[in-house]
């Protein structure tokens, strides 16, 4: 499985940057997401004959999300 972040949710797509390439996408149909994702969700994507396997990493987005936050307070502090 490879690990992906959910970038966007664009004209009926789920748009997903590779997690150590951002300039690697994967666009996959709304249709195809049995798994109730948001923006900035980290999943692990594997693709087989019925479709595709998603895990949400839970922990892992957490963990981001809180980095995230920490750096935009840093910005904020340093006006």
């Amino acid at each position: 499985m490879t690990k992906y972040t959910l970038d966007r949710i664009d004209d009926g797509f789920y748009v997903f940057l590779k997690r150590d390439d951002e300039s690697d996408q994967l666009i996959i149909p709304l249709e195809e997401v049995k798994v109730n994702l948001n923006e900035g969700d980290i999943v692990e994507i594997e693709k087989n004959e019925a479709g595709y396997q998603f895990h949400v990493l839970i922990e892992e987005t957490d963990d981001m999300k809180e980095k995230v936050s920490n750096l935009l307070e840093k910005l904020k502090n340093k006006k």
